[in-house]
């Protein structure tokens, strides 16, 4: 894995790029072609010796080509289709491989305080947590081993880079409200042990950067409630 992913020699740092300074790149351009209505030639990127070779992944478009209206509702924002590709192809069917690589885009952060391994980090993390149509089939090989890690990272990491991705867009906090609630709705095999592994993150995310994840109970309640202030009003035409 580190032959495959790290840039020759295993060398890199902070300024060290991946695919997903391309699609930065990619998303300036043509925003800079719609604001000015001229053509702005593709900017050249580094070559691959100088990169780090992640698998792209697109949390983004996650629906199956010329899927039927109800798979694009359902696969628009659980990432389970395109985790189930990837795992195929990307890591062989190895959820070990997967967790294994997160775990390296995390030490990248680390080390080199590198922009690519905190966004290939980052998707990685919302590809495994938001699938929760895979909770059944994965939850065991993949997604509790995942949890296991991030736990680990978080009770391992400089605080104030915990701080930062909670703090960041909330980032970790919406990923991970919307994991509890997938398992708290859940009907699935080995569902103890995942929320097993989501109370070890609640504890260290309480013992050490003293933020509360709800249970899933809390967050369905809240749920109920932001949808009964928005609920159809019924007014009685007769006063």
């Amino acid at each position: 894995m580190l032959q495959r992913v790290l840039p020759a020699g295993g060398e890199f740092s902070s300024a060290t790029g991946s695919v997903y300074e391309d699609e930065e790149m990619e998303a300036a351009r043509r925003m800079l072609e719609q604001q000015t209505g001229a053509p702005v030639p593709t900017g050249e990127m580094a070559g691959s010796d100088d990169r780090f070779s992640f698998p792209y992944v697109d949390v983004r478009h996650s629906v199956p080509p010329n899927a039927a209206p109800s798979l694009v509702c359902r696969y628009g924002v659980d990432k389970s289709w395109v985790l189930r590709s990837m795992l195929s192809k990307q890591w062989g069917g190895d959820a070990g491989a997967l967790v294994g690589e997160f775990q390296l885009a995390f030490l990248i952060i680390l080390v080199g305080q590198n922009f690519a391994g905190l966004e290939h980090w980052k998707r990685l993390l919302h590809l495994v947590l938001g699938s929760a149509e895979a909770l059944g089939e994965l939850g065991r090989e993949l997604v509790v081993p995942m949890l296991g890690a991030l736990g680990d990272q978080l009770q391992e990491c400089p605080e104030e880079f915990g701080t930062s991705v909670l703090d960041q867009d909330n980032f970790l906090a919406r990923i991970l409200t919307a994991f509890v609630l997938s398992v708290y709705e859940s009907e699935v095999p080995g569902k103890g042990a995942l929320e097993e592994a989501v109370e070890r993150i609640r504890h260290t995310l309480a013992e050490r950067f003293q933020w509360v994840l709800p249970s899933g109970r809390q967050i369905q309640a809240e749920a109920d409630v932001e949808e009964g202030e928005y609920a159809p009003q019924i007014v009685d035409q007769d006063d």
